[in-house]
């Protein structure tokens, strides 16, 4: 495989736009923008349904702070260290407002809860993510990266919500984690733009083969993180995986500079 294609600099709005053209090819029925706001909470089900969503979701981000403090003290690389820093700090954020909301939605502390699911996010991936640096990159994207097109449809299609959730979300969460997919792509094209042809070509295999390893494991977990989310925010499922497949096919081609025709056959989300 060979590099072909010359980048544009991965936006906010290149998101957007690879997203609407996979939603044309593959889920046409689908908006490109919100047609309704969501509703509130209105049954105890629901809120249970809420809860269980919102706890998964700090668990989550709970990972990532593990996970990254590993790669500040494993990989020798000041520039990723200060970004790996900010990311601790906001994904920190982020799992502890949660955590306080659904204290406050319950009166409960979840804490003991999103640590049992923080465990199964360390027994999916195993050592991959601290494995070495190919490892922590096919972490970084599928926990930053490839998890971009189902949290654009959600934000199309959710039919129910926490308000107080929804508005940190829209001020906090999205503005801090397009810093950290921005921080990602930009740690891995300075390491690939300073490779010659060869050490190019061996890069890509090592990435393909991570990536492709931290897809096996995730596939359980994504399967049923995509019924939860569904169950708690009743949004859209059905046209979810093959628009996740194309969507990584999408990202892997922009990282690797190859056209999307030119790269292997990948593992599907419903292998």
């Amino acid at each position: 495989m060979t590099a072909t294609l010359t980048r544009r600099a991965w936006t906010t709005d290149l998101e957007i736009e690879i997203l609407n053209k996979l939603v044309d090819k593959y889920a046409p029925h689908l908006p490109k923008t919100r047609l309704h706001d969501p509703r509130p909470i209105q049954t105890q089900a629901e809120l249970d349904n809420f809860i269980r969503f919102r706890i998964g979701g700090a668990a989550h981000d709970l990972y990532i702070v593990q996970v990254c403090a590993k790669a500040i003290d494993q990989i020798a690389d000041p520039d990723l260290q200060l970004f790996l820093s900010r990311q601790i700090g906001d994904d920190g954020a982020h799992a502890q407002h949660t955590r306080q909301r659904v204290l406050a939605l319950t009166g409960h502390d979840p804490i003991d809860r999103i640590g049992q699911q923080v465990q199964k996010h360390w027994d999916y991936m195993g050592s991959l993510p601290f494995r070495n640096w190919q490892g922590f990159l096919a972490f970084e994207l599928h926990y930053e990266l490839y998890i971009v097109a189902q949290l654009l449809l959600n934000s199309r299609t959710t039919r129910i919500n926490d308000l107080e959730s929804a508005k940190f979300g829209v001020e906090t969460i999205i503005p801090d984690e397009a810093a950290h997919r921005l921080g990602v792509v930009a740690w891995w094209q300075r390491k690939y733009d300073r490779a010659s042809p060869a050490e190019k070509a061996d890069l890509v295999a090592q990435v393909l083969a991570a990536d492709e390893e931290g897809q096996r494991r995730r596939n359980p977990y994504l399967k049923e993180h995509w019924q939860i989310v569904h169950q708690a925010l009743g949004c859209e499922l059905e046209a979810l995986p093959v628009v996740y497949d194309a969507w990584r096919r999408e990202v892997l081609s922009y990282l690797l500079d190859i056209p999307v025709s030119q790269l292997p056959q990948l593992v599907s989300v419903n292998d």
